[in-house]
C-alpha cells in the first residue's frame, strides 16, 4: 500500500534529533497530511549500504560534513553506484560552506539537491521539501490511483485471513457450502450444486464473489471468535470497512478530474447519486485507509 512516506535521515548525531524530539516531530506532519511515516536513521555513514535499499526513499536529509565523507561522497553513492534520484536536502552549521571552491566543483551540474544552514528553521525547510515532493503526488488522478491500488490490497487481506480461518477452524465442505447458499445471489441459489461442482471447492469460489459480500463472509467467520477482546475490538472498528473501503474503491473507479472554480476535483456519480473529492478530502480517506491496514495488521497477529 503505497501511503507511506519514506526518509533517510544521515546525522552522525542523529541522536540528539531523535531525543529533542525532532524526528517525530516529522512523524506528525506526515500523519497530518494523511500518509504513513518512515524516517530511517543513520548513524554511521559506513552503514549506509545497509539502509539504502530497504526502500525507494521520498526523500534523503544528510549533515553535509559527516565524521568520515562529505555529501558530495553521499551523492555519488546514492546517484552514481544506487541511480536514484531522490530529492535531497543538505544541511550543516557552515553558512558559507557553498563558497569553497572545492565545493562549487564537485557539485556543479548536480540537480534536486538543497542545502540549508540555519537551525532556527530546519524542520520548516524540511516541511517544505515535503510538499514540495508531494506535489505530483497528491495530484488527484495519481492519489486516485494511489487509493484504489491501497483499497485492492485491503481486500487481499480479507481472502488470506478467510482462508486462515477456514484452516484453522475445520470448516466441513457442507458448512462452507453453506456459506456459499448464504451469501449466492437468487439465481445462483437455484443452481447452488452444479455451481459447486464447477468450483470444486469453497477456497476456489471465494475469490470471485464481490466485495461487499467477500467482507461479509469475513466477518461471519470472525464473530463466533469475538470472546477474544482483539477479535472484538476489530470486529468494532471494521463496522466502517464498507463505507471507508469498498465505497470509496467504487466510487474512484469512476471518479474524473475536473476543474470547479479554479479548484481541482474528483467528481463523477454512480446509480444517480453524486459524489466529489478535494484534496482534503482525500488525507481523510488516505487516514482512514491506513486505519484499517493497521487494524488489519494486529487481527492477523492475534490470529497467528
Amino acid at each position: 500500500m503505497k501511503l507511506e512516506y519514506n526518509i533517510l535521515w544521515i546525522d552522525n548525531d542523529i541522536q540528539e534529533y531523535i531525543a529533542n524530539g525532532e524526528v517525530n516531530n516529522l512523524n506528525l506532519y506526515l500523519e497530518e497530511l494523511g500518509f504513513e511515516p518512515n524516517i530511517v536513521t543513520v548513524e554511521d555513514e559506513a552503514d549506509l549500504d545497509n539502509f539504502i535499499y530497504n526502500y525507494k526513499y521520498d526523500l534523503i536529509i544528510s549533515d553535509f560534513n559527516l565524521n568520515a565523507t562529505t555529501g558530495d561522497k553521499i551523492i555519488e553513492k546514492i546517484r552514481d553506484e544506487k541511480g536514484f534520484s531522490t530529492e535531497i536536502l543538505f544541511y550543516t552549521a557552515k553558512s558559507n560552506f557553498r563558497d569553497d571552491p572545492d565545493v562549487k566543483e564537485r557539485l556543479a551540474f548536480m540537480d534536486r539537491i538543497t542545502f540549508h544552514s540555519n537551525r532556527d528553521t530546519f524542520l520548516d525547510k524540511v516541511e517544505k521539501l515535503i510538499r514540495l515532493t508531494l506535489d505530483k503526488l497528491l495530484e488527484l488522478n495519481a492519489t486516485r490511483g494511489l487509493i484504489t491500488a491501497a483499497t485492492s490490497d485491503l481486500d487481499v487481506e480479507i481472502e488470506d485471513i478467510v482462508m486462515l480461518l477456514v484452516e484453522k477452524h475445520g470448516k466441513t465442505d457442507d458448512a462452507l457450502k453453506q456459506i456459499i447458499t448464504d451469501k449466492a445471489f437468487t439465481p445462483l441459489q437455484r443452481r447452488i450444486d452444479s455451481f459447486w461442482d464447477n468450483y470444486n471447492s469453497f477456497q476456489n469460489y471465494f475469490h470471485k464473489i464481490d466485495a461487499v459480500k467477500k467482507w461479509e463472509v469475513f466477518r461471519d467467520l470472525l464473530r463466533p471468535l469475538r470472546t477474544d477482546p482483539i477479535i472484538s475490538a476489530f470486529l468494532t472498528t471494521n463496522r466502517t470497512y464498507q463505507d471507508d473501503v469498498i465505497k470509496i474503491r467504487n466510487q474512484f473507479a469512476h471518479a474524473k478530474a475536473i476543474d470547479d472554480g479554479g479548484l481541482i476535483k474528483l467528481k463523477g456519480q454512480i446509480e444517480g447519486q453524486d459524489f466529489e473529492y478535494t484534496e482534503q478530502t482525500c488525507i481523510t480517506v488516505r487516514k482512514n485507509l491506513i486505519n484499517h491496514k493497521r487494524s488489519f495488521e494486529g487481527l492477523k497477529q492475534a490470529l497467528a
